[in-house]
């Protein structure tokens, strides 16, 4: 944690216990209502993009309070998924042109579509070392000159060529450090690749259909039909993460902030939002009747709030519910002691510490700057 100047902390230290769900009430965004959101995307702290069908793409600067539309230029009637990278953002449309580019903020679009070949569905982005990648249903492509031109990088994959079907290929990429982490959609598995090679290799989960990725730092996620698995950075293995989620899982949509991972899956009348602040060991239901009886596509989360898009409008909900409401699952009093990560992080001027005690004692909680200087104490006695 860097400090500058005079920081004022506000550290909540939490002892008490709470039961494993969780009411959370769920605001409505007016802008998007009975519209099918596809994708969301976070450029800084409060700006976010939102876009769906029927020629929905807007941008707020205020957490989604207000939203202004942005389709200048675009020619489709469909924004899939959204990236970013190099200054510019990229936006996957469905329409003659597969990828847009923006160098103001989303205020004007151009295509971005050289190498890309026609009836490309782009599934997802992620940028590494300068290079972005794009996940589609023909495998992965790759730009090193910020979307001027794209080259196919899928020496290693096993893509059952042709992949016209629009939900085949790649479902879902994500990085950590200079590793690529790609999910094939149709029983394929998950491939890794460092970005400074062009082989990718087979990593496991060849038998389950891939819905998305995540990853928590170092850590790996993957969202499947028989759940959510975590990569143990071993050879090919997944370590299952469903401790608390629902035995079925038709769908799945992944997203990470800091230390929790959010999931929505279920089926029926079982569909619902949980958290896990412990890399998946536990979840959370999150349990509130508003998203019930919608499709929830996509979601992503700002450092104040968890925004969701369904076929029917897009829902935002206060993240200091979770941090507040998160508490040690079932009801256990922890065996060691426990200390998570600083919530929101980087923040300004608060942010949140919390940690959990065996038992009775005396703690130091003291904070300290990158070169090791002292430069608050937060709690000194029992």
């Amino acid at each position: 944690m860097k400090t500058t100047g005079f920081v004022i902390f506000s550290a909540f230290i939490i002892l008490t216990l709470c039961p494993a769900q969780t009411s959370v009430h769920w605001t409505e965004i007016p802008q998007l209502e009975y519209t099918n959101i596809k994708c969301f995307m976070v450029e800084n702290d409060s700006t976010v993009f939102v876009a769906g069908d029927n020629w929905t793409f807007l941008r707020s600067t205020d957490n989604g309070t207000s939203w202004t539309n942005i389709m200048n230029g675009i020619q489709a009637d469909t924004i899939l998924s959204l990236g970013k990278g190099g200054g510019f953002i990229f936006a996957g449309a469905n329409g003659v042109s597969s990828i847009y580019r923006s160098s103001d903020d989303g205020d004007t679009w151009t295509a971005s579509n050289n190498g890309i070949p026609f009836l490309t569905v782009v599934n997802a982005f992620t940028w590494v070392d300068s290079v972005l990648y794009a996940a589609t249903n023909f495998g992965v492509y790759k730009s090193t000159n910020f979307g001027d031109a794209w080259s196919i990088d899928t020496a290693g994959l096993n893509l059952k060529m042709p992949y016209y079907n629009p939900y085949g290929g790649i479902a879902g990429i994500t990085s950590v450090g200079k590793e690529l982490y790609a999910i094939m959609s149709m029983r394929g598995g998950v491939y890794t690749t460092s970005s400074d090679t062009t082989a990718w290799r087979s990593i496991g989960l060849e038998t389950v259909w891939g819905f998305a990725m995540a990853s928590i730092d170092t850590n790996v996620f993957a969202g499947t039909p028989d759940g959510v698995f975590l990569y143990s950075g071993n050879s090919t293995t997944w370590i299952p993460r469903n401790t608390g989620l629902p035995q079925e899982f038709p769908f799945c949509v992944l997203t990470a902030i800091d230390s929790f991972l959010f999931v929505y899956t279920g089926q029926w009348d079982n569909k619902g939002m949980y958290v896990s602040s412990d890399l998946g060991m536990t979840w959370e239901h999150l349990n509130d009747s508003t998203l019930s009886n919608r499709e929830v596509h996509s979601m992503v989360a700002t450092k104040d709030f968890l925004i969701v898009g369904t076929n029917q409008g897009a829902w935002r909900y206060s993240l200091e519910n979770v941090v507040a409401s998160v508490e040690l699952n079932n009801g256990q009093i922890p065996q060691t002691l426990v200390l998570y990560q600083n919530y929101p992080n980087p923040f300004n001027p608060t942010t949140r510490i919390r940690f959990y005690l065996p038992s009775t004692g005396f703690v130091s909680l003291k904070i300290f700057d990158m070169v090791g200087r002292q430069v608050a104490t937060l709690v000194n006695g029992r």
